[in-house]
């Protein structure tokens, strides 16, 4: 999937919130007993419009919709975010898209609210991030600058991989089938003489994992690096290789998300991750293959580092603190060290994404300082983190958050006059660690419920006679609304409070959809089917059979991440015949 979240203080939407949605559900039209069971025909889209051509692209496809049954196409246009921004000719594009979808009788549904994937918000304030703390990490002043000072009992051994004994590469704790699924290469290293190589694993592996793994001491609530060099030749599939941080703890937490999508053949490459380390004084690092693959992966050359203010987060609710270093002095910002800020911070590649390459934010002594040469500080900070590569996720207690959601909402409702939003919670998977979050005292199921309300209240605030969908994983308690997902410090339960009965779930389930779909009808949501999934017709009649008896399901989406329309008049055909 692909989607967003936050939260936010009583607003004055939320008197405007219960009209509109009562005109909202009279205006919505009930199945007669001579419709199609699925009177909501949907297709996914994913277009920016910017590009002359896309717009071209997109109108040939809604042409084709149109004839194949559908009547609404969620169009998630990255573009929906920075609308101040864009260059007239995407107006112009926009007002074509929209003539070709009224002749073809599809409505357009704007995706909106980009929250679990919160590039599009970042790119306006990338302080909006949800942060992780780093807790007193020491520093020490050098003239007029202070640098952390990495804790000494923090040691990755043998990262070079030029420690051998045969095939076992020495220093770590565990290593997956040597000679066989991990050998030492004495041919092929990015530096030195050796290097790790995994060749054939999906055939040569006895459980079909090639890894390295290695226990280390880490200091709780810090921030870290880990980071291999890899080549390949020939490997499929592309996916299997991962970097993983495991808290060493009872329960073993994942610190980190990532799959690498490797190229078959790539010369090489430096990978890494970030995490923080939370309440862990130890963390098990895992490189290599899970599940097996063909052709050859070497991994040469670990690192291992924890990181200073890279992406420092400047917002009331990631407050930056130095302290001396028995904690009796609270240094002060601007007086006794100059400001601090990353420019880089949520600026790589682009606007509202962050890398982690590059040097940190300095912390500065002023001019008349308490602060002294030689001085050891403690400094607490805040930092985003990537999940799966890129994604990161907006805080849900920010009030600026709301403010650009307003913004978002009054712009594309006048760009497009919708008669529905879909809103983009979905797959919110880092919250409630800022300090923000924190004072609420609330759960993040309870903060996510707030969020929805009010998101809700903003859409009818703009336009009261508009119907507002939401993605179901969030809200869920079949799927990803339960304690202990991804990074997020708390339970999700009763998320679900927060979205009113006339609020309609575009359900995605596939794995628990009789379960899922009956939790939602038994709250009185009508229900569309948010099916495919780039997996052929079979799909729609997996979908089909278990909506079967369940009151409210009035819609199928065909939803491609793919970008994958192959079978689009296959399932408008199904769609239409269902009953």
């Amino acid at each position: 999937m692909a989607m967003n979240t936050t939260h936010r203080h009583n607003g004055p939407g939320r008197g405007l919130l219960i009209a509109g949605l009562v005109l909202a559900s009279l205006a919505a039209r009930p199945c007669s007993a001579d419709d199609p069971a699925y009177h909501r025909r949907w297709f996914y889209s994913a277009f920016n419009l910017q590009v002359e051509a896309n717009a071209d692209r997109l109108i040939d496809l809604i042409e084709r919709a149109g004839k194949a049954g559908y009547n609404g196409m969620v169009l998630a246009d990255y573009k929906f975010n920075v609308l101040d921004r864009v260059i007239p000719a995407y107006g112009r594009n926009a007002a074509r898209v929209r003539e070709s979808a009224d002749r073809a009788g599809v409505e357009i549904i704007p995706a909106v609210f980009p929250i679990g994937y919160s590039s599009g918000l970042l790119a306006h304030d990338p302080n909006l991030a949800e942060g992780l703390p780093v807790k007193d990490a020491l520093f020490l002043v050098n003239g007029r600058e202070a640098a952390l000072v990495p804790d000494p009992d923090t040691v990755f051994r043998n990262g070079s991989l030029e420690e051998t004994n045969g095939n076992h590469f020495t220093r770590f704790s565990f290593q997956d089938d040597p000679g066989k699924a991990t050998v030492a290469d004495l041919e092929v290293a990015h530096q030195g003489q050796v290097s790790c190589r995994m060749r054939d694993t999906a055939k040569v592996s006895t459980s079909a994992n090639a890894r390295l793994i290695q226990k280390v001491k880490v200091r709780p609530h810090a921030c870290y690096q880990f980071s291999a060099w890899v080549k390949t030749k020939d490997f499929q599939p592309n996916g299997e290789f991962r970097l993983l941080a495991l808290g060493a703890s009872e329960g073993g937490r994942p610190l980190t998300f990532y799959e690498g999508k490797l190229k078959p053949t790539q010369d090489w490459t430096r990978i890494s991750v970030v995490f923080n380390s939370l309440d862990q004084n130890e963390v098990n690092l895992y490189v290599g293959l899970w599940g097996g693959a063909d052709g050859t992966l070497w991994i040469d050359d670990l690192g291992f580092e924890e990181l200073s203010m890279v992406n420092v987060l400047r917002r009331p609710g990631c407050p930056l603190t130095v302290k001396s270093a028995d904690g009796a002095t609270t240094y002060v910002e601007g007086r006794d060290y100059l400001p601090v800020a990353d420019p880089k911070l949520g600026q790589v590649p682009y606007a509202g994404e962050f890398s982690f390459d590059h040097p940190p934010a300095p912390l500065r002594v002023a001019t008349g300082s308490r602060i002294k040469d030689g001085e050891t500080l403690k400094v607490s900070w805040y930092h985003p983190v990537l999940v799966h590569g890129n994604q990161v996720a907006c805080c849900l207690t920010e009030p600026k958050v709301y403010d650009l959601l307003r913004d978002q909402a009054r712009r594309v409702n006048d760009l497009l006059h919708p008669k529905t939003f879909f809103m983009s919670h979905d797959e919110l998977r880092v919250a409630n660690w800022c300090r923000a979050c924190q004072a609420t005292g609330r759960t993040p199921g309870q903060l996510l419920a707030d969020n929805v309300r009010e998101c809700t209240a903003i859409l009818n605030q703009f336009n009261p006679r508009a119907e507002v969908v939401v993605w179901s994983d969030m809200f869920d308690p079949n799927h990803n609304a339960v304690k202990s997902y991804y990074l997020v410090n708390g339970t999700l339960a009763g998320s679900w409070e927060g979205l009113v009965p006339q609020v309609i779930v575009a359900n995605w389930n596939s794995g628990k959809a009789e379960a899922s779909l009956r939790f939602f009808a038994d709250r009185g949501h009508r229900q569309v089917l948010a099916g495919f999934y780039d997996a052929g017709i079979d799909n729609f009649r997996q979908w089909d059979q278990a909506a079967r008896g369940v009151k409210g399901v009035d819609g199928f989406m065909y939803t491609t991440w793919q970008a994958n329309y192959s079978d689009l008049d296959a399932f408008g055909k199904a769609m239409r015949r269902a009953k």
